[in-house]
């Protein structure tokens, strides 16, 4: 394939940077979220306690707060092909090595860095799809580009526990380790960076581009609701399960099902909601990012007041329009950060985003189970979540007009 000629053509090529970007992501993320599959079998061959279990995924997830922001600056100076790719491959590197360990504290180094490296798959793949996406296709682009990380997710909860039971530890790692490096090779063979305007080519230190960063103060309502909204994607993702057991009294089996529900309509929604922004608000996401806050916190309290005399499909409804909301406003705010981001460095100014959101990825979990545990139930726990992200509605609102 001439990949040369193919991105001459950019209205076809865009469409091919959209799969491998997909595909990448999915690939990183079959690494990233299959660690909560492979802790448990970590756990069966280092015979682990459930808090040494519960770290495995805790250290991976720290990475990325570390890495992202310099991830994000070096792909604003040299372009997101070989920090992507080479991200990849050293992502299935390292994830290999854990095949050779036999020590639990260099498992979590290991694995430490494992989620260094995959710092470079969200803000790469985000910002390769503002650069080679016009605002009329942007939104759908990012939509579909979001839907790797959910699919890798489920596609390793699919296969690893089948590779784990019949070939063993060992193989379950070359599979997560080999599939993250052929998404960074297909990544580096196919993608091909944009050239700059004299404009990007502006150079800025890195202190600089922070402080640039932190004076668009038109950013922070974003930010705000890039952590309440990430919170409750966490806490859907965490919680949903025990909530409809200990509330609804359903079956932890029956509870799954229906979190699997909230997570395919998070699917569908970080599609549709993109796509409505791109073809009902013309390229707008202010204000269907504020309409699917305002659905979010009201469909929080309807959940919150669910009982256990609806009918199971009603009950299943409202936890897939749960996470088509609480899920599915996730492409909305990156094309959103990205957008507003000067165009110098959109890379670093999604990476800032997602950093001050993986913090709340790490504590919103145990903070709302904190909560439930302080006032021995579930509902000002819930109201206050719905007060939270509906404060970011409010400011987005408020910036909005000035």
């Amino acid at each position: 394939m001439d990949v040369n000629g193919i991105a001459g053509n950019r209205k076809y090529y865009q469409w091919i940077v959209l799969i491998v970007a997909t595909l990448s992501q999915t690939c990183a993320s079959f690494v990233i979220f299959g660690m909560g599959p492979m802790a448990a079998f970590y756990q069966q061959a280092y015979e682990l306690t459930q808090f040494e279990t519960g770290l495995i995924v805790s250290v991976v997830n720290l990475g990325p707060i570390l890495s992202m922001i310099l991830f994000g600056d070096l792909m604003d100076k040299y372009g997101e092909k070989w920090v992507v790719g080479m991200g990849s491959i050293l992502l299935g590197l390292n994830t290999l090595l854990a095949f050779s360990i036999n020590n639990y504290t260099l498992l979590l180094t290991n694995l430490f860095f494992v989620g260094i490296w995959y710092g470079t798959a969200q803000p790469g793949g985000s910002s390769a799809i503002v650069k080679w996406f016009p605002g009329k296709h942007r939104g759908l682009a990012m939509g579909i580009r979001q839907t790797g990380i959910p699919v890798g997710g489920a596609l390793a909860a699919a296969i690893l526990p089948f590779i784990f039971f019949e070939l063993g530890l060992p193989a379950a790692v070359l599979m997560q380790g080999s599939i993250a490096i052929a998404g960074g090779l297909i990544f580096l063979l196919v993608y091909k960076d944009l050239a700059k305007n004299e404009q990007q080519k502006k150079r800025y230190t890195f202190i600089e581009k922070i402080d640039r960063i932190k004076n668009k103060t038109n950013l922070y309502p974003v930010f705000f609701v890039g952590i309440t909204m990430v919170s409750v994607q966490l806490i859907i993702v965490a919680h949903l399960m025990g909530y409809l057991r200990d509330h609804l009294q359903l079956s932890i089996g029956l509870a799954g099902t229906f979190l699997s529900l909230a997570l395919l309509g998070g699917m569908f929604g970080r599609i549709i909601l993109a796509w409505v922004s791109d073809n009902i608000f013309n390229g707008n996401r202010s204000k269907p990012l504020q309409m699917t806050i305002w659905a979010t916190a009201l469909i929080i309290i309807c959940i919150l007041l669910l009982g256990n005399y609806l009918p199971l499909w009603l009950i299943g409804l409202f936890c897939f329009t749960f996470g088509f909301l609480g899920i599915g406003w996730y492409s909305l705010f990156i094309v959103m950060v990205a957008e507003a981001a000067d165009k110098s460095f959109i890379a670093l100014t999604v990476s800032f985003a997602l950093t001050l959101n993986q913090f709340f990825i790490v504590i919103s979990p145990a903070l709302f189970g904190l909560l439930v545990d302080h006032f021995n139930g579930y509902s000002i726990p819930f109201v206050l979540l719905a007060a939270a992200v509906s404060v970011g509605a409010i400011w987005l609102k408020t910036t909005e007009r000035k």
